[in-house]
């Protein structure tokens, strides 16, 4: 079932969509700034980031504790997420308190301080964070790997320890000025909620202000074909990236396919070869992130350095036999699985959220998920084969394996 949603410009350009969903107890409300770690200077990397956790360290009059415990008496939790494109706060509360929980995030995002001091205790949890994950190789493997295909675009979203420890209010607040603007700023909300009230009280802490965002930044895409991270590790971790169609692309539904017939769930190509059939990996996997103008289709999985050759051969020949050797039954699998994913989304309030917030800063209008579902029923056979030729080129792939051993 669709529901209405409603959609609301302000004077300053900040954007309201909303959907009321009277059968849902929950809500969720969305703030997206078209802004990520792709927008940030060379030697400013994991800027994006860091302006994400200051947010939450509170108001001049308000310090992160007082906000968090005045949400929580609501039943209301708030987090975000950077990316390379945005950065997104989410709160999620009871629909009956959204109101006044919108209310404090607002104060929040609108308010915030960045105290000095702040920031130098934020820079040591940020720094302990960027640890943990250089040293856990699947996900240091994964952020290598968006950097060499997508060039400094891709580039790791914590930014470096020496970019880190250079930090300081001044590159907080210029890039806070920069971007974190009404006219680059899109709200979502899905509960039992009034549209006219969310667009009201938005419209009390934002709709004053007339300032503009700086226009996107350009950024070289440079990719590059061989990355070994040699760490000491009982696993050697095996990633292969490829350029992919763009958010917004008429062609990602077929490429949707092709992704979840090489790599998506137990039934895929992949697993059955790998874990099934030749026993070397515990799991394997194909995942796409995209953007506004590229797209990225990855492989991920792990094993023993005396099967490394092995499976990266094996991930290999099943890349290229796709390029030719695809069934019917196998598309229409992927096309079944693909839309009983909407399907089960849909009965979700967060994942509404994420949809008409997706579909305004892709599209700039609304879809139904119904128009998503046909565009899975048409796809054939054929598409996906030309893309698979297309896009998953070897020739133009890139490795990147972290361990102590490594490949061809």
């Amino acid at each position: 079932m669709d529901l209405q949603t409603r959609r609301t410009q302000l004077p300053n350009g900040l954007r309201i969509l909303t959907q009321r969903t009277p059968h849902y107890r929950g809500a969720v409300a969305l703030f997206r700034f078209g802004v990520g770690s792709a927008y940030e200077s060379s030697d400013g990397w994991g800027t994006a980031h860091f302006l994400e956790h200051m947010i939450f360290q509170g108001t001049a009059d308000k310090d992160h504790d007082t906000l968090m415990m005045e949400l929580a008496r609501l039943g209301a939790t708030a987090n975000a997420s950077t990316g390379f494109e945005s950065t997104v706060f989410e709160l999620t509360s009871p629909a009956e308190t959204l109101l006044p929980s919108l209310h404090i995030m607002s104060e929040m995002l609108d308010r915030f301080h960045l105290a000095p001091e702040l920031i130098d205790l934020e820079r040591d949890i940020i720094l302990e964070e960027w640890r943990m994950t250089r040293d856990e190789p699947s996900q240091w493997g994964e952020d290598c790997l968006y950097h060499q295909v997508l060039g400094d675009f891709g580039h790791p979203i914590l930014g470096t320890e020496e970019s880190l420890q250079s930090m300081d209010r001044k590159r907080l607040l210029e890039f806070a000025n920069a971007y974190y603007t009404p006219d680059n700023m899109i709200v979502s909300v899905v509960g039992d909620v009034e549209h006219e009230r969310i667009v009201e009280a938005l419209g009390q802490w934002f709709g004053d202000n007339r300032s503009k965002a700086l226009p996107k930044p350009l950024v070289p895409i440079r990719q590059s074909y061989r990355l070994h991270s040699e760490e000491e590790h009982e696993l050697l971790h095996v990633f292969f990236g490829f350029h992919a169609p763009p958010l917004g692309s008429g062609r990602l539904p077929a490429f949707d396919v092709l992704g979840s017939v090489l790599g998506g769930d137990s039934w895929s190509r992949l697993f059955r070869k790998v874990r099934n059939e030749l026993g070397l990996a515990y799991s394997i996997s194909g995942f796409y992130s995209g953007w506004q103008d590229m797209g990225l289709f990855g492989v991920q999985s792990a094993t023993q350095p005396d099967q490394a050759q092995k499976l990266v051969d094996t991930i290999r020949h099943e890349i290229s036999v796709v390029q030719h050797d695809l069934t019917e039954d196998e598309v229409e699998l992927a096309k079944a699985v693909l839309q009983a994913n909407i399907l089960f989304g849909s009965d979700q309030v967060g994942w509404r959220a994420e949809r008409i917030l997706h579909d305004e800063a892709v599209f700039g209008k609304m879809r139904g998920i119904e128009e998503d579902l046909q565009a899975i029923t048409n796809v054939k056979r054929e598409d996906v084969l030309e893309l698979a030729e297309f896009h998953l080129d070897l020739g133009k792939s890139t490795l990147v394996t972290v361990g102590n051993v490594d490949v061809q």
